[in-house]
């Protein structure tokens, strides 16, 4: 038995459209910035048959994708000749983190079932690198692949052949470790209530926006920018590019054929007053926003304390202190 813990990460570029939705393959390179919390931890054992257990029911699309991902992860591990100790497994997933609000709880939870896999192959003295350790999340959940590794993380795509759908071509790499930059993030969720369209359908359906070409286009740049200002530490660059790509995110899904309206005038009302407070006392703020009404206030930690104060005023929001982080890690390992 073994036991797994990791938590979100709030990306600066969006991974948004899959070249290979059943491998999840990204269209395209994204970045972001491990957290601290909130947590999930993931319990595996061997089983005579394969079952998931969580706090809350899941449904039988859900369990299958948990089911899927074991498939995918031994056609993986099989190509480097490596295979799990046995065929089914009793997965227990604990998670701190309210489900499809914007806050990578998917990220969360698969990088954990990943982290939780490759520890059991090191029961056989197999060790995987944290890049092949990725992969295996990343055939979870496209962004759990970032959760993987702590500071700030790129998943990259476009080092490969964007021709090719083999398994390995898109991998997660540390890009400056936790220590880097002690950057805060500061969410704020005006609503716990789960969002009507997943992330995998807004995947699925990015190609029917007339905007999403363009983004295409767009993202090498910002990419390059990003990392530029994370190895920089220059936060007003990092607070441009990542702004921009949020609001293109939200245009491509809002023209995407069914429109997925993941904002709120929560969230529109939250960004003005953010933008105001960073304008009027100089704060080193940005805000972002994932697929949900979630708005994430990263910082300095010289603004940490205001921006602390600015969520803690919004009416009927619920606020999590969260920070950069080290990414994914074992809590427990013992021979079942």
């Amino acid at each position: 038995m073994v036991t797994a813990l990791s938590t979100p990460n709030i990306a600066f570029i969006k991974y948004w459209g899959n070249r290979n939705a059943e491998l999840r393959l990204p269209a395209t390179d994204s970045l972001s910035m491990t957290l601290d919390s909130p947590t999930v931890e993931v319990t595996i054992e061997p089983a005579d048959r394969f079952s998931v257990q969580s706090q809350k029911e899941l449904s039988p699309k859900e369990v299958e994708r948990f089911k899927k991902h074991l498939e995918l992860t031994n056609i993986y591990l099989h190509s480097l000749h490596y295979s799990l100790p046995t065929t089914n497994y009793s997965l227990t997933v604990r998670s701190k983190i309210p489900p499809a609000i914007g806050l990578a709880s998917s990220a969360a939870v698969f990088s954990a079932v990943a982290k939780a896999y490759a520890a059991l192959l090191e029961e056989q003295d197999i060790r995987l690198t944290d890049e092949q350790v990725s992969i295996l999340a990343r055939l979870g959940s496209g962004s759990a692949a970032r959760s993987i590794i702590g500071g700030f993380v790129a998943l990259q795509t476009t080092h490969y052949s964007l021709q090719t759908d083999a398994i390995d071509s898109a991998i997660a790499v540390q890009i400056a470790p936790a220590s880097h930059w002690p950057l805060h993030d500061i969410v704020i969720c005006p609503s716990l209530q789960e969002k009507e369209h997943g992330s995998t359908e807004g995947h699925h359906l990015a190609h029917t926006s007339p905007h999403y070409a363009e983004r295409l286009l767009q993202i090498p740049r910002r990419q390059q920018e990003c990392i530029d200002a994370i190895l920089g530490g220059d936060f007003e660059k990092l607070q441009k590019v990542a702004e921009e790509d949020a609001w293109d995110l939200h245009q491509v899904a809002k023209t995407s054929t069914p429109s997925l309206q993941y904002l709120t005038e929560d969230t529109h009302r939250i960004t003005r007053e953010v933008t105001a407070l960073r304008e009027a006392e100089h704060v080193a703020v940005l805000y972002t926003m994932d697929a949900g009404p979630t708005v994430h206030l990263v910082c300095t930690e010289d603004a940490v304390d205001a921006v602390k104060e600015f969520a803690h005023a919004q009416k009927d929001c619920t606020v999590f202190e969260t920070k950069v982080w080290s990414g994914a890690r074992m809590v427990e390992a013992a021979h079942a």
